[in-house]
């Protein structure tokens, strides 16, 4: 049965392309920014089940200038809840040389509404999501539907596996032009040694490998670290990532800072965690 799940998933993935609505593949939380992974369970539906919580989670980070985004998730039993929001405010386009007028102007909002729910069947977790999506710059704007699907299976108490399709759906047109999700196959082995937590993820998206640690000290701080790799002329990127929470009574406060040494610069995360 596991061998039917994971050969459909790939079957239907096959006929996706990526491009587009990048900020859909980044992490939106801090511990997530803080591994270099994206673990957020309308993404990854399977975490409702395996990762279990029942948290609101609160999100901002910054990134270059004008361009902030907030991130709020619910947790309830098998279903999670999401919305998140991006904003780059009015940003100009110069060229190298110094000219007293811009070449051009642009500005671009992203709003996203998601939900996802997860169940067992016998060793096996499948889990569905959904987002909706308004996408809007200067002049016009578009609304698209994102599908995400996932199923997991742990192979023993330490070792877990899980694997499926992010971001595939439909899209509306913006200025005139045609844009894509993001597609994504994705598979995932989480390792966890009690302190102790290692995970690795492969996809055929921009970022197709992604390593990440986390060790936790005394029951109330946890420090994490992670590694993304990207293909590029004439040599691998790679984009660190680190960060830290800290447990105080039912909160948690999360700091990261997200792919370090980007071109663009990092982008830095705060999270609040009120487990309820």
């Amino acid at each position: 049965m596991i061998k039917r799940l994971f050969l459909v998933l790939t079957l239907v993935g096959m006929g996706w392309s990526q491009t587009g609505f990048d900020i859909l593949s980044t992490p939106t939380d801090a511990r997530d920014a803080s591994l270099g992974l994206t673990l957020n369970p309308t993404v990854k539906p399977t975490r409702i089940l395996t990762h279990p919580e029942t948290t609101v989670t609160l999100s901002v980070w910054n990134w270059v200038a004008d361009i902030q985004g907030a991130y709020m998730g619910i947790a309830l039993n098998n279903v999670h809840l999401s919305f998140q929001a991006m904003n780059s405010g009015e940003l100009e386009h110069r060229n190298d040389i110094p000219t007293e007028e811009p070449l051009s102007t642009f500005q671009y909002n992203l709003f996203n509404t998601g939900g996802a729910y997860a169940r067992e069947l016998g060793p096996v977790i499948v889990g569905f999501g959904g987002e909706l999506i308004y996408e809007r710059s200067l002049n016009a704007s578009a609304t698209s539907l994102a599908l995400n699907l996932a199923t997991a299976y742990s192979v023993n108490d330490h070792l877990q596996m899980s694997g499926g399709l992010r971001h595939f759906g439909v899209s509306g047109e913006l200025d005139s032009e045609s844009t894509k999700l993001p597609t994504e196959m994705w598979f995932e082995v989480d390792a966890d040694f009690g302190q102790l937590s290692l995970m690795t993820e492969i996809n055929n998206g921009s970022l197709p490998l992604a390593v990440g640690v986390s060790y936790s000290l005394m029951g109330k701080f946890a420090f994490m670290g992670g590694i993304q790799i990207e293909p590029a002329d004439p040599d691998l990127r790679m984009y660190p990532s680190a960060g830290f929470t800290a447990d105080w009574s039912n909160f948690v406060l999360g700091y990261s800072i997200y792919q370090i040494n980007h071109t663009l610069g990092t982008r830095h995360f705060i999270s609040l965690f009120w487990n309820y």
